[in-house]
C-alpha cells in the first residue's frame, strides 16, 4: 500500500509539473532531456506520470 501511495504522489507530481526535473533539480540528466524537443519532453513526463497514477492506484486497490 505504501508503494501504490508513493507512485500516486510522484505521478501527480509529474502531472502536475512535466518540467521538474529539467527546471528545478537535476538538469541534463535524463536520456529522454537530451533526446526528445521539449514538447515531447512534457508529454513523456505527462505519459509517465499517468502510468504512475494508475499503477499506483492499483496498488492502493488492491491491497485493501
Amino acid at each position: 500500500m505504501i508503494v501504490g501511495v508513493i507512485l500516486l504522489a510522484i505521478g501527480i507530481v509529474y502531472l502536475a509539473k512535466p518540467d521538474i526535473f529539467n527546471r528545478w533539480f537535476w538538469k541534463r540528466t535524463d536520456i529522454a532531456q537530451r533526446k526528445l524537443s521539449p514538447k515531447r519532453y512534457v508529454l513523456y513526463m505527462r505519459v509517465l506520470g499517468m502510468v504512475l497514477v494508475v499503477v499506483g492506484a492499483w496498488l492502493v486497490y488492491a491491497s485493501r
